[in-house]
């Protein structure tokens, strides 16, 4: 405690242009959950961020919170307590998953974007591959709405149904999904390829011993 005290105390040695800094960041972190550094605007925030992280970690313990980060992605995430943490639909938890996959296919691609871009077809067909389900109209713009909100994507069209529209997949999404939960929907992918397949397979034996 009388460390997260003494970090505190650096309060004091802010410039009034760093300490509006200091309001900027936590405003961004506990409002959209993320600094990225990817996106130009929020450049100097997760410097700024990197650099007193001490100071923020102490602040953020005061309210039950912590931070994590990832350098090699250049994201800075906010966590908070239970009463204060994001609630997804099960709807968002599957796009989620799906959004995930496809950064890990997109992510070794060159490109000249700051970050990997799909097509919202894309990310139609592997949210249905996911689920089983065809996602509406309505569920996809709702969907795709709330993920902007939180700062996992961004969509290059104003008709979130275009299916040609591109979504840019921010580094946030990686860190907002474990490697593990990634491996188990992976899983849940192949296994349900599988039995698809012989499903399929069945009905093909069928209709050849009717002729």
């Amino acid at each position: 405690m009388n460390q997260d005290l003494e970090a505190l105390g650096r309060i004091q040695d802010l410039s009034s242009g760093e300490f509006e800094l200091f309001k900027s960041a936590l405003h961004t972190l506990t409002s959209k959950t993320f600094i990225i550094r990817g996106i130009e605007k929020e450049r100097e925030l997760y410097d700024f961020t990197v650099r007193n992280i001490a100071l923020f970690e102490a602040w953020f313990s005061c309210m039950d919170a912590f931070l994590t980060r990832d350098e090699s992605l250049g994201v800075i995430a906010f966590k908070g307590s239970g009463n204060i943490r994001l609630h997804f639909t099960r709807e968002e938890i599957c796009a989620v998953l799906s959004l995930r996959l496809l950064y890990e296919d997109k992510k070794l691609e060159v490109s000249l974007t700051a970050f990997p871009v799909v097509a919202i077809r894309d990310f139609q067909q592997k949210y249905n591959a996911m689920t089983g389900e065809e996602i509406k109209k309505t569920a996809l713009i709702r969907i795709l709405s709330r993920l902007v909100f939180c700062k996992l994507v961004s969509v290059e069209t104003h008709d979130y149904a275009d299916p040609d529209g591109l979504i840019q997949l921010y580094p946030s999404i990686p860190l907002s999904i474990d490697r593990s939960a990634l491996d188990e929907a992976i899983a849940f992918l192949e296994k349900k390829g599988e039995a698809g397949n012989s499903t399929a397979g069945d009905d093909s034996n069928g209709e050849g011993e009717d002729e």
